[in-house]
């Protein structure tokens, strides 16, 4: 198993949810995080395993506070997709670069059809961890082309909710305003569910120390990109969405938005 930036930013997450259990902080119920962590350490190489065991050390440790509000932001976004499938049924749901990821057995995914989007690497070693529990689809590709679009609207653009989590702050600015025209064009009758930072933290020096910490820490090279200086500019970038809800969660904004008929 090798891991690349995005595999690691893929583990951090994992590995928050798996410290929040331990915890027994704020109620989170995820069985299947935990059976995903125990065999991707199995996989790892002991170097890897070294490097998992201190991120998850650091994680419980000094560095919980600043890792749990990405828990708190899937729980968030869990209630909204459970919502949306309850007032929309046999609608589809698509998660966007989701990693080590296991929203589907958190939600009711009796009542949608549900897909994950990532980049192939990942998706192959997710199946290898999860290969007898995964039945649901799984596209392996950039969420930046565009062909998964086609694959997902075989039957039709409408009743979709599309949710990018942890994702458009890290695409240049161009291409993530181009990701959001591109699902304007291509969805109807849609919801897309995402968060974001404010504009200011992307930034040079807030982009710079937060790109200093996940090296120095965690030992992967990401940094912030792209940010919003409030949840309406997404209807700035296109008419067509609308802003239905947002929630702030420390310095990131969770907004809820819906895609209008063409």
């Amino acid at each position: 198993m090798k891991l690349t930036n995005v595999s690691r930013t893929a583990i951090f997450t994992l590995v928050t949810r798996v410290v929040t259990m331990e915890k027994k902080k704020l109620g989170l119920k995820d069985p299947k995080a935990l059976l995903c962590f125990d065999r991707l350490m199995m996989l790892a190489t002991e170097e890897e395993k070294h490097q998992i065991t201190k991120m998850k050390k650091l994680i419980s440790g000094i560095f919980y506070h600043d890792a749990r509000p990405n828990v708190e932001r899937l729980m968030i976004i869990d209630t909204i997709v459970n919502n949306y499938i309850s007032n929309n049924p046999g609608s589809t749901v698509i998660n966007l670069a989701c990693g080590f990821d296991t929203r589907f057995w958190r939600i009711d995914n009796k009542k949608c059809r549900y897909i994950e989007i990532d980049l192939p690497e990942v998706v192959a070693l997710k199946q290898e961890i999860l290969k007898e529990h995964i039945n649901y689809e799984l596209i392996g590709c950039s969420i930046l082309d565009y062909s998964w679009v086609d694959k997902v609207t075989t039957s039709g653009n409408k009743n979709f909710l599309i949710i990018a989590e942890g994702l458009l702050m890290y695409l240049p600015e161009k291409e993530g305003i181009s990701f959001i025209e591109m699902l304007s064009r291509s969805f109807n009758h849609s919801q897309f569910t995402f968060d974001m930072f404010p504009k200011y933290i992307t930034n040079r020096f807030w982009k710079m120390m937060i790109k200093w910490q996940a090296i120095v820490t965690f030992g992967y090279n990401v940094s912030l990109e792209f940010g919003f200086k409030e949840p309406k500019d997404i209807e700035k970038i296109s008419s067509r969405f609308k802003v239905i809800e947002t929630k702030k969660l420390g310095m990131r904004m969770i907004i809820n938005s819906s895609i209008k008929d063409g």
